[in-house]
């Protein structure tokens, strides 16, 4: 999801007023909305996979499931660009009319495209947890409108970042993470000039627990297994297929273990996903998933980091203590390898965020 860096207000802190007077550079343009390779998955099941420098902004995947009479939308992107720009790739593919929009939850990144489904086909059905829209009312607004108020930030840092040829983290900046802040920085911006003027649109048809959408020869489930990138994750089960739509559950190269993540509850819910059996997983971010040994590796993670925060908490440690005692070494190099960026990427957006989730979080204690 887009959203600030748990480090905005160091941020804040270190970067001067006059940086912050001074207007970001253009060094490239800001993302296209049709950045993207749209894959067959299997028959009558296409994703559209973004394809920008992975950093710390992105936009989710978009599936098309082409029935028999229409279409279903399984989340729309980050913006209303993005949206109207995976509405014309799947025209591409079928003029059969959108009938039904699933948000897999209620991330920006995974919603925003709604308002140009809306647009084209006035009666298509937003389909949602029954939490989502109070969710989009409180977290999700909070959280718009701290990405509003950083973007100046950091975009500078970045700015500053490729100005000195130093990383964030300090060390030498690669190539892979010049790509990375260039994108960044435009992506920022774009959300900047987009944001304010978003339709944020509730579902209106809601999932507690189970929805079946029959579709002639295909059944469609969508599926609330429980909590763990959000406390209002769905997933879309293909039965016949074997496959499954996993929204942020899924996420790679590296998990997403935001500050709206519960940590303690994660790996069980990964676990009912690996329960469904499913052959194909097409994730929330990243290429699609026939090896389920990433999700393995992400159970243990999310449930190391249980541990070894839930051990903190025993001690009576305070966050920043817990945060110095938390050792996630052996899944930082399981997931980012030798690269700076993924090391970072991993910090920014598993480590950091999920720690504080997890020492917030009551049902940790449990």
């Amino acid at each position: 999801m887009f959203r600030a860096h748990p480090r905005v207000a160091a941020f804040l802190a270190v970067v001067s007023l006059g940086a912050l007077a001074r207007p970001v550079a253009q060094q490239q343009a800001p993302p296209a909305a049709d950045a993207f390779d749209v894959q067959k998955v299997v028959d009558g099941v296409f994703v559209a996979i973004r394809k920008e420098p992975l950093g710390l902004t992105r936009s989710s995947n978009c599936i098309f499931i082409v029935n028999d009479a229409d279409v279903v939308v399984v989340d729309t992107g980050a913006s209303p660009a993005f949206g109207t720009a995976t509405l014309a790739a799947l025209r591409k593919i079928t003029t059969k009319p959108v009938t039904h929009v699933i948000n897999t939850h209620w991330h920006d990144d995974h919603i925003l495209g709604n308002q140009a489904f809306r647009a084209a086909f006035p009666d298509v059905k937003f389909v949602g947890h029954a939490r989502n829209e109070q969710q989009l009312s409180t977290s999700g607004a909070a959280s718009r409108k701290q990405t509003l108020d950083a973007a100046p930030v950091i975009t500078r840092q970045f700015q500053v970042a490729l100005e000195q040829g130093k990383a964030l983290a300090g060390t030498p900046l690669t190539d892979e993470e010049r790509r990375s802040y260039l994108n960044d920085i435009a992506t920022w911006e774009r959300m900047r000039s987009e944001l304010p003027g978003v339709a944020i649109i509730a579902p209106t048809v809601t999932v507690d627990d189970k929805l079946v959408l029959t579709k002639g020869k295909r059944t469609i489930e969508v599926l609330y297994l429980g909590a763990g990138h959000t406390g209002e994750d769905l997933v879309v089960r293909l039965p016949q297929d074997k496959l499954v739509i996993t929204g942020d559950l899924v996420a790679s190269p590296i998990p997403l273990i935001g500050s709206s993540s519960h940590p303690a509850e994660f790996g069980a819910t990964l676990e009912k996903l690996m329960a469904l059996q499913p052959a194909i997983l097409v994730p929330g971010h990243g290429p699609v998933v026939k090896d389920l040994e990433f999700v393995r590796l992400q159970i243990r993670l999310v449930n190391a980091m249980t541990e070894q925060v839930r051990a903190a908490l025993a001690k009576g440690l305070s966050l920043e203590d817990t945060r110095k005692a938390v050792n996630l070494t052996e899944f930082e190099r399981a997931f980012a390898g030798d690269s700076a960026l993924l090391k970072y990427v991993f910090s920014f957006a598993a480590v950091n965020p999920g720690v504080r989730a997890a020492y917030l979080d009551p049902t940790t204690k449990r």
